[in-house]
């Protein structure tokens, strides 16, 4: 079973395709200053020598991996796993060596400091827990000494649907809902499900 941190760094494999025909080809004395160079460019201050590489799909890869590594390291609350990012360089068909000598950089938080907000990604859902909270719909129909119809006009009316969010991040975020806004999120997100079905389905959406 995959940890939360491995199944993160291993989201949509299939944008690694071209960068895993590159990686084998990569040594390990060209692992720090590519990683350097691509940090450059993510804080907004492009090396003037990017241009001029000769390597340039070698340091393509390896800008790849660290855009989607720096982009990913604020939707967790932990330091990066020195054995998930190992075990995913190395499927990226990245030497041994060449993972290990990358994992060190991407494993020390700092380098992150000075990269943008609008670069990160926001936290993912690790589980969703959900309850339903009667007290003010009871306490209202008490109040009214309400008849079985009004009491079931004020059930439908004041009941309120607790989601609760565990976020990879550590934060908690806890939502009240009416009944009927939580039925309009139900339509919405099984509309945008059938929709991402429908989208993968087509042909445009596959990739040799």
């Amino acid at each position: 079973m995959l940890s939360q941190q491995l199944e993160l760094l291993s989201e949509s494999p299939l944008q690694w395709t071209s960068v895993s025909y590159v990686t084998p080809e990569i040594q390990k004395k060209e692992i720090r200053p590519f990683v350097l160079l691509a940090l450059k460019e993510l804080e907004g201050e492009p090396d003037s020598r990017t241009s001029s590489l000769q390597n340039a799909n070698k340091f393509a890869a390896v800008r790849s991996i660290v855009r989607h590594v720096a982009r990913l390291r604020s939707a967790t609350k932990e330091p990066w796993s020195a054995s998930d990012m190992q075990i995913f360089l190395e499927g990226l068909r990245l030497s041994p060596e060449c993972a290990a000598e990358l994992t060190a950089f991407l494993c020390t938080d700092k380098i992150y400091e000075n990269i943008p907000k609008h670069v990160r990604v926001k936290p993912g859902i690790v589980n969703m827990q959900w309850k339903i909270d009667l007290s003010l719909s009871q306490s209202n129909i008490q109040l009214e000494n309400a008849t079985p119809q009004r009491s079931k006009e004020i059930m439908n009316r004041d009941t309120q649907v607790i989601l609760i969010f565990n976020l990879t991040d550590g934060q908690m975020k806890t939502y009240r809902l009416s009944i009927s806004k939580f039925h309009e999120l139900r339509y919405i997100v099984a509309s945008a499900l059938k929709s991402m079905i429908i989208l993968e389905k087509r042909k445009c959406m596959k990739r040799d």
